[in-house]
Formats: structure tokens, sequence, C-alpha cells
């Protein structure tokens, strides 16, 4: 499973930045993945990189005071 699928597979993710209030796109979130703003397991994955289980860690923005999102 890639880190894309991952984060679609779990389904808890935060809202779009590009456009407040709503769910982030596919693409939006690819880019998430792809600017190392999503920390999985310790590891900042790209979008199509494949991800180890087990999951233990899923944090979103882990540098922003404000944004930081943690899952798991």
């Amino acid at each position: 499973m890639t880190a894309l699928e991952l984060i679609f597979h779990i389904g808890v993710i935060p809202m779009s930045i590009e456009q407040p209030c709503s769910v982030p796109s596919k693409s939006e979130i690819k880019r998430w993945l792809n600017q190392s703003s999503v920390l999985i397991n310790g590891k900042k994955p790209k979008a199509e990189e494949e991800i180890e289980f087990p999951i233990t860690e899923l944090v979103f923005f882990p540098k922003s005071k404000t944004r930081r999102t943690t899952v798991i």
C-alpha cells in the first residue's frame, strides 16, 4: 500500500488548506506527501512510496505549531 492509499484508507485527514472548510482533494494530499508535510512511522514518505505496517504514528504538518494533527 502506498502512502497516498494509506491516507485515503484511514479516512481521517485535516481540512483543506487550498479550499478552507472542505475535504482536501487527492491532488492536495499528494502535494502534502511530496512536500514532506506528513510523517508516517517517523518517516516522510513520498506519495507513491510503499508503507511498512504496522502504522504506529501518523502526523500531518509536524513542524507547524497551529496545523499539526496527530492521528495515531
